[in-house]
């Protein structure tokens, strides 16, 4: 089950990497760390009230695998990172907000709301600390001061 999921993690990545242009020989790449991240992300939704960790931690595993493949290609880290953050984007649940605002539910749209902002913000804080930790340690001649 999971591995099935996960080849589906690296296929839709790969797709939404031919849809940005990202060059061929550099899809694999970002469909191993989109198979990855959901691998991560699948394990830890598994375990009781995880919640909103799953997304940060595959949000997370994205930025720090991306980082590495980032230096390892010298390529910039975005051609790594939307390709697979795609799949994480809470976009169903703000369709259900908007359904039930539609629909003049209108506690029911602002939780489906609030989910997916918590959704994001999870998703934008992995991302976030995954370069903010690494980043420093894999390129350290960028953050040298020159007098």
């Amino acid at each position: 089950m999971m591995f099935q999921q996960a080849v589906f993690a690296a296929l839709s990545t790969i797709a939404f990497g031919l849809l940005y242009q990202v060059r061929t020989s550099l899809l694999w790449i970002a469909g191993a760390i989109g198979a990855m991240a959901w691998m991560v992300s699948f394990t830890i939704n598994r375990l009781p009230g995880a919640g909103l960790l799953s997304n940060f931690a595959g949000a997370f595993v994205i930025g720090a695998l991306a980082e590495f493949a980032a230096l390892w290609k010298k390529q910039p880290v975005t051609i790594f990172v939307v390709p697979a953050i795609i799949s994480y984007v809470p976009g169903y649940v703000v369709y259900e907000s908007m359904v039930a605002f539609l629909k003049s539910h209108f506690n029911q749209g602002l939780f489906f709301g609030i989910k997916a902002v918590f959704a994001a913000a999870a998703l934008a804080l992995g991302l976030a600390l995954a370069t903010a930790l690494l980043r420093p340690l894999l390129r350290p001649h960028h953050f040298i001061s020159r007098p």
